[in-house]
């Protein structure tokens, strides 16, 4: 025996014994968790995950654990990379090719060839983005310990050609998921929905806030892949696939948003078609592609990247419900499906059986080895397509408009305006400022106005953001989504996009910004951080302090003044002071029990421009007194609730949450001077909520019409009452108010318009849109349009603040039967006995996005408790 110890064999079987590496000293995900991977009524969490992650890093040179930001509820947000050893030891040197690659300028074709042949195929996957959708979470844990562990050919060449960046993408709701289902593992609630939304602000629509980037989760994503890696694939699971199939995946449905490069969609079906062959060579029945599931709305994770040149791929694993299996036959198939049938998109159907969470985990797993294979077989022209396509872009606006985008000095909300463009450079967009007047389409621009040059490898993605959007009309185009012999003319009615239709930031944010549609090259430096106005205070405060009611930043102002039990006054007319005009709503703040430098950190702080005045105004003036805010949340949790919470975290208005118990025992007048019931899919869920029997009894039953009735008892006693979009419903119908819903019970034959930006007429007389202008784009999403009924009581009769535009209604997106809305109401503000009721009739503060109107909503809350 001792004679082995001659052979070099040997002492390579010792070596590889005794490396942190091999595979044997790696314990199993079971042994760490206790339990399999996909078992049976078992869950990992965050913790749990992280904690096996790092025993992996431990034992394994192929894994790097890195932090990138925190969570919203404070956890550190790790994700790892995985590859071989020997790329593991030199990541900072393709993280450079890629971004090289990526950002295109200095590069030639023959210089990008070169770096695609050195270069490596940087991968992003993630999983547990809606925590309820639990198999691609629990999916990464074992994709770690198999590609760690693995020493077959393939997955060694996939390790030595790939870097996975894998990502839990909601470490949160994971923690969340599983804090609701293990106690409840055995008893009739097993498969009970969450009574809590799977992330605390914006649960499932933490997948629509990708441009935008409100979520600390979005921006700490974004970072990885816009900033630090620059992936050639981003792949983000979910787990609803239509049913009976077992997983959806590329190619996508229609329509197709047109601001990608056409690279990207071959990519994708390319993707789609090798784990649909992946799923066939190993007997998983059931993938189908081509339905549901289409790229017009950019705000998911996916599709934000397809303009960044990344390819961005999107599957849906099927799901019963957490880890709980369950047994399906034909007969629960939808009719349509239950003969089998085989078509071009899916050729392999479900024929039925058991599904666990062990199955969606392991179609998970099939389909993260076929997009990490296709990036190993096609690395080097995978990443010269990058590089091409980024190339394409900078010469395709070179020769065509727009050239640039143009952001004015002069903004109504100067804050606004800087938040939209910082997120456009977090975004990957370069933004620049000019260090000298120009011209351009005849207008002139001085020194210091901000300009985005479309010369740059991400321009489709400004320009996604910037235009407004022209949705098509598919039944104009049967050959595009019908895949018929002899396609068929549609008549019926116009076809909807899976989400939203139209969405341009700009008229969201309130944001005034030209598109140049002749070449400019002015002169320009880049800026890394964009700040319209520095906080300052002009003028000798003798009497007070004026802050601008047209800018946010002012609302956050006065709730900071509040706490110094300092008067706060809206002027009720125009007036001029040292020879300016101020508009109705301008904010005065008597400097009796403010101190100078108080202020001066107010300013400075939010960068607001305040004015010192020597004289009380001449005008009118409106005492704005603090508000007992509360807001209703129901047990069948709703996105916009939460939105709503984040919008209040951030300009720090105080409120107290109100569960159903709270609004069944009644003296709301007691405790509350206002009370908002946010906007939910269907407003009848607020008086019943669940089912009984369906939850455990705290979460069910809704406020009941007790506590409806309680809701009316207190705005008739003085209280404010504020209902959001669809749920203004509950007022029209229930409240006995003169005021109908032109839209309800209208058929699709007659009116679409589930997601665009309409033209809104505003009374910024009346103080709910003091700040506002006179015309602004507007949020509408499945919303209202108000009717007013004919009174009796004049003291009764509800007072329009908002209407519909006559003409040119639609700014961007799509709408069919606009005149059964035009002219109507939009906002208006009810008397009810001593209080009134405010109906926002569309979503003012939708996924907290429409910055520009969010200020309806405040001068809603704040007007409650105000006095004359």
């Amino acid at each position: 025996m001792k004679s082995l110890f001659k052979y070099p064999l040997f002492l390579i079987l010792i070596s590889l014994l005794i490396s942190p590496g091999f595979s044997q000293k790696i314990p199993e995900p079971k042994e760490i968790l206790g339990f399999k991977v996909g078992a049976d009524y078992h869950l990992a969490d965050y913790h749990q995950a992280i904690e096996y992650f790092n025993i992996l890093q431990k034992n394994s040179d192929r894994i790097k654990l890195l932090d990138e930001g925190k969570t919203s509820m404070g956890q550190t947000m790790t994700y790892a990379v995985i590859s071989s050893a020997e790329n593991i030891s030199q990541l900072e040197k393709y993280k450079q090719i890629s971004q090289k690659l990526a950002l295109v300028k200095g590069l030639s074709s023959q210089k990008a060839k070169e770096l695609s042949q050195k270069g490596k195929a940087v991968v992003y996957i993630d999983g547990g983005l809606h925590a309820s959708e639990c198999a691609p979470a629990q999916h990464n844990i074992q994709l770690a310990y198999n590609l760690v562990t693995a020493d077959d050919p393939k997955s060694l060449r996939i390790l030595d050609d790939v870097i996975l960046v894998l990502v839990f993408a909601n470490p949160d709701g994971m923690n969340l998921l599983a804090e609701w289902y293990r106690p409840h593992v055995g008893t009739p609630y097993e498969v009970s929905p969450m009574p809590r939304l799977y992330h605390i602000y914006a649960g499932h629509d933490n997948n629509r806030d990708s441009y935008t980037a409100n979520l600390r989760e979005t921006r700490n994503i974004t970072r990885i892949v816009n900033q630090i890696w620059y992936p050639v694939i981003l792949y983000n699971h979910h787990q609803t696939a239509p049913f009976p199939a077992r997983i959806w995946t590329p190619p996508n449905s229609e329509p197709t948003n047109p601001n990608v490069h056409p690279l990207i969609v071959r990519w994708q079906n390319m993707v789609g078609s090798a784990m649909g062959a992946a799923f066939d060579a190993q007997g998983k029945e059931g993938a189908i592609s081509r339905i549901v599931f289409d790229t017009w709305y950019p705000g998911y994770v996916t599709q934000v990247v397809d303009s960044h040149n990344v390819i961005s791929i999107l599957t849906e694993t099927a799901l019963y419900r957490y880890a709980t299996p369950h047994f399906f036959t034909v007969h629960d198939f939808p009719e349509q499906y239950k003969d089998l049938t085989m078509s071009a998109f899916y050729p392999n159907p479900w024929k039925g059986g058991w599904w666990r969470l062990g199955d969606a985990v392991d179609y998970c797993l099939t389909a993260s080895m076929s997009v990490l294979d296709v990036a190993s077989k096609y690395k080097e022209r995978l990443l010269y397509n990058k590089y091409k396509m980024g190339h394409d872009v900078i010469q395709r606006f070179e020769k065509e408009p727009p050239y640039a985008w143009i952001i004015p000095s002069e903004q109504r909300d100067p804050g606004t305006a800087s938040l939209l463009l910082n997120r456009m450079i977090l975004l990957g967009i370069d933004v620049y400022k000019t260090t000298k007047s120009f011209r351009c389409d005849g207008i002139q621009y001085p020194a210091g106005t901000h300009i985005i040059p479309m010369t740059q490898p991400f321009a489709l993605f400004i320009k996604n953001m910037f235009e407004a959007q022209e949705y098509p009309d598919l039944r104009k185009y049967p050959d595009l989504w019908q895949g018929l012999i002899n396609p068929k003319k549609f008549e019926g009615a116009p076809f909807e996009a899976y989400d939203m239709m139209g969405w341009t930031l700009p008229y969201q944010f309130g944001v005034e910004v030209h598109s140049a549609n002749t070449p400019v090259h002015p002169s320009m430096e880049p800026v890394q951080e964009v700040q319209f106005q520095e906080g300052t205070i002009e003028g000798k405060p003798g009497y007070g302090y004026l802050l601008p009611h047209e800018e946010n930043a002012s609302f956050t102002a006065m709730n900071r003044i509040f706490q110094k039990e300092t008067q706060i006054l809206w002027a009720q007319s125009s007036f001029s002071s040292n020879g300016k005009k101020y508009s109705p709503g301008t904010i005065i703040i008597p400097s009796q029990h403010v101190s100078r430098s108080f202020m001066e950190g107010l300013s400075q702080e939010l960068d607001l421009k305040i004015t010192g005045i020597k004289h009380r105004p001449r005008t009118q003036t409106r005492k704005i007194n603090p508000v007992r805010t509360g807001m209703y949340k129901s047990w069948v949790p709703s996105s916009q609730e939460g939105w709503t919470r984040w919008i209040f975290d951030k300009y720090e208005f105080p409120y107290t949450s109100l569960r159903d118990a709270d609004i069944k025992a009644g003296k709301l007048i007691q405790n509350y001077d206002t009370i908002i019931i946010p906007d939910t899919y269907r407003p009848e869920v607020v008086i019943h909520g669940h089912k009984k029997g369906t939850m455990p009894p705290k979460y069910t039953g809704g406020i009941t019409l007790k506590g409806l009735r309680n809701l009316k008892q207190f705005a008739q006693k003085g209280g404010t009452l504020i209902f959001f979009n669809r749920v203004c419903s509950l007022a029209t119908e229930y409240f006995d108010i003169p005021v109908r819903n032109v839209l309800k019970g209208v058929k699709d034959e007659d009116f679409v318009c589930s997601g665009a930006i309409l033209r809104m007429n505003f009374d910024n007389q009346h103080p709910i849109a003091y700040g506002m202008p006179e015309e602004a784009g507007s949020v509408f999403a499945r919303s209202c349009a108000f009717e007013v009924l004919p009174s009796f009581e004049k003291n009764k009769k509800p007072q329009s603040v908002a209407t519909y535009s006559e003409e040119s209604l639609l700014m961007s997106g799509w709408i069919y039967g606009e005149s059964l809305i035009q002219q109507k109401s939009s906002i208006l503000e009810v008397p009810y006995g001593k209080g009134k009721i405010i109906l926002l009739g569309f979503p003012v503060q939708y996924r907290a996005q429409p910055y520009g109107t969010f200020k309806l909503l405040f001068n809603s809350i704040l007007y409650a408790n105000s006095e004359n």
